[in-house]
């Protein structure tokens, strides 16, 4: 999952909620607007930004995770040309069938599954503002004190929702093939951390090493068998602690502009229980299926059952087409049967960059308008089940 969090930053976050901001009626109708589809109708907690950009201490693709550098949302190797606007918000996504719109089995009420990165804001704002998020993403270091991370799951289930651990390298897991072995006190904190979930008897969803195909992750993988080692390792440790209190997200860049097939670095089925796609509206012409698509279609058929959700999403003002680009994410969300989306809801604009914008809703009326709009259009909101 795309991310942005800043070096040597305390773990706080504002508590306040704010108002909530209706739905107008004239919004309501503009989402109402985009062709229906056919079938039935992730907060971050992570210290405060001090800044953005995706990279390790450089602005470059490589993203670090909150105690090590500013990063910010998947991007796409290389940037197409054209700017033919699309015209309408139809999805245009994946053709291949795919499991009904459900959840997996007795962890959320029926409904679309929204998550948030809310940057610093109250999870309690964000649903207040926006809508209720049933899934609250942390960016986590390997080694990260498990007191922090306690207070973390239970503020999420407060909330009503699960905590979801981006889980990057870290002073006790520097890359894959360290927490593949164990050593250096990366079992420990492992273990830990099952045990900390089987004390508390909450639910987390972790993702290893969110956008292992993208190059900017290459220091960190060493490739998908060093990869594939280390997740299966992870999910072994977590399931003989924790048991069925983790579920396990796969989190690959979309293969969108020249982002590589993420396939080689599946690791199997048995070992995944939801396969969340990473992926942003950045040029004037993407749509929901030049985004996903192609990544979907590959997904089942490696998997057909599996899960599959946005993991990491959104879309920007640059181009003045954000209220569009929201309607056609949900309207690819919906033919393409899919469980929801993490929307990454943070300012980080750095003008003209197209890769790092001002991606807060509550900073654009008009997108925050369409985006309640399609909520309640494609709603009911899934809520977590303890």
């Amino acid at each position: 999952m795309s991310t942005a969090a800043a070096r040597g930053r305390a773990p706080a976050r504002a508590v306040a909620a704010l108002a909530a901001t209706a739905v107008t009626t004239a919004a309501v109708a503009a989402c109402a607007a985009a062709p229906a589809s056919p079938g039935p109708s992730r907060p971050r907690i992570v210290p405060a930004a001090a800044g953005g950009g995706q990279g390790g201490a450089q602005r470059s693709a490589r993203r670090q995770p909150p105690s090590q550098a500013p990063v910010s949302p998947s991007r796409p190797a290389s940037r197409p040309a054209g700017t033919r606007r699309p015209p309408s918000p139809a999805p245009g996504g994946s053709s291949a069938p795919g499991p009904a719109w459900s959840h997996p089995a007795g962890a959320f009420t029926p409904g679309l599954r929204l998550g948030a990165f809310t940057a610093g804001q109250s999870l309690w704002g964000f649903d207040a503002q926006v809508g209720h998020a049933a899934l609250t993403v942390s960016y986590v270091p390997w080694g990260t004190p498990l007191r922090w991370l306690a207070r973390v799951i239970a503020r999420a289930v407060r909330s009503h929702a699960e905590a979801l651990f981006d889980l990057y390298p870290g002073r006790l897991g520097r890359d894959a093939s360290q927490i593949a072995a164990g050593t250096g006190g990366s079992d420990a904190w492992l273990r830990g951390l099952g045990r900390l979930l089987d004390r508390m008897r909450d639910p987390l969803a972790v993702s290893f090493f969110p956008e292992m195909n993208g190059p900017w992750r290459r220091s960190w993988t060493h490739g998908p068998a060093s990869y594939i080692a280390a997740f299966r390792h992870v999910h072994a440790v977590l399931s003989r602690v924790a048991g069925s209190r983790v579920t396990f997200y796969w989190q690959p860049s979309a293969m969108h502009n020249a982002n590589p097939d993420p396939m080689p670095w599946f690791p199997g089925r048995g070992y995944v229980q939801v396969v969340a796609l990473d992926g942003y509206y950045y040029f004037p012409h993407d749509t929901f299926g030049a985004i996903f698509g192609a990544t979907i279609r590959l997904v089942r058929r490696a998997d057909p059952t599996v899960p599959i959700m946005v993991g990491e999403t959104a879309a920007g003002p640059m181009y003045g087409r954000q209220a569009w680009e929201i309607r056609n994410l949900f309207a690819g969300i919906r033919q393409d049967r899919l469980l929801g989306l993490i929307w990454f809801n943070q300012r980080q604009h750095f003008a003209p960059y197209q890769f790092h914008k001002d991606w807060r809703l509550q900073d654009h009326p008009g997108a925050l308008a369409a985006f309640r709009a399609c909520l309640a259009r494609y709603g009911p909101l899934a809520r977590l089940v303890k």
